[in-house]
């Protein structure tokens, strides 16, 4: 049976971070012991990053950043980017209701709208949607990327709204000039799932072609909840002396049935089963851009031009009716910057601006047929954008490092629908962020950090749509006041983070379900504590452990009769851990352990905290791959122990709750795979 959760907790004074006892000491003693392990030899490899929007050494790195490389995701159990985002690095995440890899993402505790908070990068252009949809990471092949950046806390500075949470930005691998490589991957495993890919590489002197392909597909745990998808991208790139051209291109379709949620009846009785056979999703995208870069002496020139476009189709069927949607978007982007780098007087100084501008563009025409008679409706949006930044570094002797950021952006966004039907509503802000860190190195690979600054959000497409009028005009942005400070060691063959964060927010953009609508919150916050650590303990053994606390609340605020104050946030877990081992068990075999924990949460829609949260819940996952020559052969297992668990659930009332609804996550999987490289 499914675990069932207990009545929650009194109601807590605002702001207050309280560690629970029991099991959470043993979890939270085993993360600190990892972090605080002594080092061993190994040494590490240089990372280039680009979390500053251009190639950086170690002066110009972000504090905090964590960067998960092409290895780090062979070694893994993942078997897409979801999961090398939760596994390896950490990201919350919640299933997908379409059955795809798409899963909702959230740094740091916004719950429902942690993919609005989260702002996610393709080769440092948005791939995070202006809709209440996840980002398509299902397009992105594995085999393509070359490292991950996650940044946690605010990047609003460099790529705007939409990054209170923080940043995750995929590099995908650049065409170069080396030898031609190819490499060919297949699997199978349980719930009809399949997984083929391939990868090539072909290079003359200063010019190069990558190309990759894959195909997944998966009839999934539940009934009606088959998924495919299959991608292509590829990749021109010209270099010579300092200079680069590139074009890059994808394309991607994705076709999923949709099982619904699952009553707590049903999820005792039959939780595999589906209330909507005949539900489907049906999505398209394609995209394009062109990059280029110019150094000359200390400055080196970057823009970036993209075009990106998604057809998407929905159709829903319910007692005495459907609903069926047809959805286009499309953006268009430029994005100037140059980087100037100096030194004088024993200081290196980065000085970093751009210019951001974006046009997107939204057509929704969707049909809603109630006992036989239609109801059409015909909707249409744009979000125009223009930005300018600037960011300095600077490394004052060998340990102290200084950093300041701004940003000043023109947002207009407008909308017309013809249901009711509605005037075009629209607004126009002038938003500012700013940031401003230090690091400061100390003795013995320590090195303490702290930051402060302002990041904004802009309501999306459908959080300003309107059900009933009279319609006021769009939402407010979303702004927040967010200070962090860290402790960070890094030696050789060890690394690890301590930090302390504090999110303050007004208009906190929220689907209240006290009103049954889109409303900016009175003010929230979000504070927590984040710990992550990694050690080679032996030549042939890594170990990693993180956890999280996070502490989500209502700062005030009364609606429909209900006062929030206090109150927890739906959706956000206050305790999460997890702990990874790897072991090199001879020349050619490696076995990898993955335990990870998600503690108790409010369902969503329980912004009352009247009911019981749902279930904690812990997995295991281990795979064991064995290499002979070029042939790399693996098992992995997700859900060792074959628990039975969900990740997302809701109340049927939000103000006298008695039961919920919920989509059960699959049970214990097999994977068996196979993956040639050609060199």
């Amino acid at each position: 049976m499914f675990a069932t959760a207990g009545r929650g907790d009194a109601r807590r004074p605002e702001g207050s971070l309280i560690m629970h006892p029991s099991s959470r000491r043993t979890a939270l003693a085993f993360v600190v012991s990892a972090l605080l392990s002594p080092c061993f030899a190994a040494d590490e490899t240089a990372i280039v990053v680009s979390a500053t929007r251009f190639d950086s050494d170690p002066v110009e790195t972000p504090v905090g950043i964590q960067v998960i490389t092409a290895e780090d995701i062979r070694r893994s159990s993942a078997a897409t980017l979801a999961e090398v985002l939760n596994k390896v690095g950490g990201v919350h995440t919640r299933i997908s209701f379409l059955g795809t890899p798409d899963v909702p993402l959230d740094l740091r505790g916004f719950g429902a709208t942690g993919d609005q908070n989260t702002l996610v990068l393709l080769d440092g252009q948005r791939i995070s949607e202006n809709e209440l949809a996840s980002p398509k990471l299902s397009a992105v092949p594995l085999d393509a990327i070359e490292r991950i950046e996650i940044v946690r806390g605010g990047g609003a500075v460099l790529y705007g709204g939409g990054a209170t949470g923080g940043t995750i930005n995929i590099i995908t691998r650049r065409a170069s000039a080396a030898a031609p490589a190819a490499s060919v991957y297949a699997a199978a495993g349980s719930y009809g799932s399949a997984d083929l890919r391939a990868s090539g590489r072909i290079a003359g002197e200063t010019s190069a072609i990558s190309l990759h392909a894959n195909h997944y597909e998966a009839d999934n745990y539940r009934a009606n909840n088959r998924a495919t998808q299959d991608n292509a991208s590829g990749e021109w790139r010209f270099s010579q002396a300092g200079d680069s051209l590139a074009i890059r291109a994808g394309a991607d379709r994705q076709r999923a049935r949709l099982p619904g949620a699952r009553s707590e009846a049903q999820l005792a009785a039959d939780p595999r089963g589906t209330s909507t056979p005949d539900d489907f999703a049906d999505l398209d995208g394609w995209r394009i851009a062109l990059a280029g870069e110019h150094e000359a002496g200390s400055v080196t020139l970057a823009a970036d031009l993209g075009y990106r476009a998604k057809a998407s189709r929905l159709f829903n069927q319910f007692a005495g009716g459907t609903f069926l949607s047809d959805i286009d978007t499309r953006v268009v982007s430029v994005s100037p910057r140059l980087k100037w780098t100096s030194a004088r007087a024993g200081m290196a100084n980065v000085a970093i601006a751009g210019l951001d501008w974006s046009d997107w563009d939204y057509t929704n025409d969707s049909t809603f047929t109630f006992f036989g008679f239609p109801s059409p409706t015909h909707e249409t949006a744009t979000q125009r954008n223009a930005a300018f930044y600037v960011q300095d570094h600077l490394r004052v002797g060998a340990a102290t490092r200084l950093a300041a950021g701004w940003r000043r952006e023109r947002v207009r966004i407008s909308t017309e629908e013809s249901v009711t039907p509605l005037p075009r509503r629209s607004r126009s802000d002038p938003l500012d962020a700013w940031e401003l860190s230090a690091r400061q190195d100390l003795r013995g690979g320590l090195g303490l950090y702290g930051r402060f600054g302002r990041s904004f959000r802009i309501a999306n497409v459908d959080e300003n749509r309107c059900f009933f009028p009279p319609c006021a005009g769009p939402l407010l942005p979303q702004k927040s006041r967010d200070r962090e400070i860290g402790l960070e060691y890094r030696r050789a063959g060890a690394r690890a983070r301590a930090a302390l964060f504090d999110i303050a927010l007004t208009n906190e953009l929220h689907f209240n379900a006290l009103t049954f609508q889109n409303v900016n919150l009175s003010p929230t916050r979000r504070r927590g504590l984040e710990l992550e650590g990694s050690v080679k303990p032996g030549a042939s053994i890594e170990l990693s452990a993180r956890y999280a606390l996070t502490d989500a609340q209502f700062r005030s605020g009364s609606y429909a009769g209900v006062d929030v104050s206090g109150n927890e946030v739906p959706l956000v877990p206050r305790h999460r851990a997890g702990i990874a081992l790897g072991w090199q068990a001879g020349p050619a075999t490696r076995l990898d352990l993955a335990v990870s924990h998600v503690g108790r949460q409010r369902h969503d829609n329980d912004q009352a905290n009247r009911f019981r949260r749902m279930p904690a819940y812990t997995l295991a996952d281990l795979k064991v791959s064995h290499r002979i020559s070029d042939l790399t052969l693996a098992v992995s297992i997700d859900n060792l122990f074959d628990r039975r668990y969900y990740s997302y659930a809701i109340v049927d009332s939000p103000t006298a709750p008695t039961t919920f609804s919920a989509y059960p996550e699959r049970r214990r999987s097999l994977m068996v795979s196979a993956e040639l490289r050609f060199q």
